[in-house]
């Protein structure tokens, strides 16, 4: 927002984060950048005839603050061929870092920028950066002595320095001494027709130490037919990935359409 004031530019604040209130204003206004978040987005993918509603101005759609499937972006990208995609990574600790994308559709990105560092240990991201906040009021510093931030993102690596985040430490699903991130199966979830929301959680379990619980919001209740979809996911994950568990229910979704 300062940025935008700073040169001159226009910030405009609507009155709900409905599809109709969002593009509206855009349109109104003749925004140019639209912050979203995956959530938000992945409702776009489902708003009927999105492509012709979307107003000319609009070039460059940012992604950011929670993870973004890539089923999601694909469908974006395909629907929409005219906008840039582009991905944002920040923390309280660090501020908003730059971020450069491998592509429109990849969410391989490299974090960086003038007086910023990066390093993987055991792959969890950690950043060093001249700019950051001095600490928390009463409580330990969120750096080393080195000044090291652990972000806990898991991440992949790839050629040219790209990654991509994967998952969030301490999110680890951990069946029988299987080991696997919970956006594995959301990701191919997501996939299935029908389903607006899904959310993988590993709940503690006295005998394998924790089993998949899975809760599933389809756009349709009484249309979705869960006995099929546990026919994909047999054909798709191997027996320790698949759910113990399945609960059909409204996820809560927080006032920024953001997955709680």
């Amino acid at each position: 927002m300062f940025h935008m004031l700073y040169n001159r530019g226009l910030v405009v604040s609507v009155p709900s984060r409905s599809v109709e209130d969002v593009l509206s204003a855009c349109d109104k206004y003749s925004v140019e950048l639209l912050p979203a978040t995956p959530t938000f987005l992945r409702i776009l993918t489902f708003y009927p005839e999105i492509a012709s509603k979307i107003p000319q101005s609009l070039k460059i759609i940012t992604y950011g603050t929670e993870r973004m499937d890539s089923h999601t972006l694909k469908t974006l990208v395909q629907l929409l061929p005219d906008i840039d995609f582009r991905q944002t990574y920040g923390m309280s600790e660090l501020g908003i870092l730059r971020i450069k994308s491998r592509a429109r559709d990849s969410l391989q990105m490299k974090v960086g920028g003038e007086g910023v560092e990066t390093k993987i240990i055991e792959n969890i991201l950690y950043i060093r950066s001249k700019s950051r906040m001095v600490g928390y009021l009463n409580a330990p510093s969120p750096f080393d002595d080195e000044g090291w931030f652990c972000t806990k993102d898991i991440v992949e690596k790839y050629d040219n320095d790209y990654i991509q985040i994967v998952g969030r430490d301490g999110d680890i699903i951990n069946i029988a001494g299987l080991k696997f991130l919970p956006c594995e199966v959301e990701q191919k979830c997501l996939e299935y027709p029908g389903i607006k929301y899904v959310k993988a959680l590993g709940v503690e379990n006295p005998i394998t130490g924790q089993y998949l619980e899975l809760r599933i919001e389809p756009y349709d209740f009484q249309k979705f037919n869960l006995d099929d979809f546990k026919i994909y996911i047999s054909s798709v994950f191997p027996k320790h990935m698949r759910p113990s568990r399945y609960r059909l229910t409204h996820i809560p979704v927080s006032h920024r359409l953001k997955k709680i």
